[in-house]
């Protein structure tokens, strides 16, 4: 799991603490309300009120956190051929990402890489690769990407669902690669 990902879910478990924590013991918001009057700073406000809201905040974030799950489409670990009573047949992920290795290594390009979003209803994959010669395997892209999607349209066997390809050559790394300076 990412970082920012373990982040969102650990502030919205702090706050559901906190509120869960209200709503069962109510005199602790009021002791913290007098705890500030000693200290000087002065807050008027009305307990009710304040747990009021802070459950309207908690519910909207709820929804929220229920839209996203049902709403983002889940990346399946492999691509189903054919399901019978017996079993079911699948293709892995790997198994794809090599398949489309081996189909664009006569093609003139080197180090692919393959990146695929495998949902139920659509079928992405995103390659890049470098050539030695790019202008001449440019002007071969729009060729390759179409004879690779008749090619993995034929491997899976599933004309219902769209394949979409994108092949790019000799992109740049969006990683920032911070080298300090070599002296000699």
């Amino acid at each position: 799991m990412r970082k920012t990902i373990k982040i969102f879910l650990i502030l919205i478990i702090f706050t559901y603490v906190v509120g869960i924590c209200l709503l069962i013991w109510p005199e602790v918001l009021e002791s913290l309300f007098w705890s500030l009057k000693r200290l000087g700073i002065n807050f008027s406000g009305n307990t009710d009120m304040i747990r009021y809201y802070y459950g309207v905040v908690l519910l909207s974030l709820s929804v929220i956190a229920l839209l996203i799950v049902l709403l983002i489409p889940n990346q399946l670990p492999d691509i189903l051929l054919e399901r019978t009573k017996t079993g079911r047949l699948a293709l892995s992920n790997y198994g794809v990402k090599q398949f489309i290795r081996t189909q664009l290594s006569g093609e003139g390009l080197s180090n692919i890489q393959v990146k695929l979003k495998n949902t139920r209803r659509q079928k992405k994959f995103y390659i890049v690769a470098d050539a030695a010669y790019k202008r001449s395997v440019v002007k071969e892209l729009p060729r390759i990407s179409n004879q690779l999607t008749n090619e993995l349209t034929n491997l899976l066997g599933d004309h219902n669902t769209p394949v979409k390809v994108s092949v790019k050559v000799n992109q740049k790394s969006t990683k920032n690669n911070h080298l300090a300076p070599r002296v000699v």
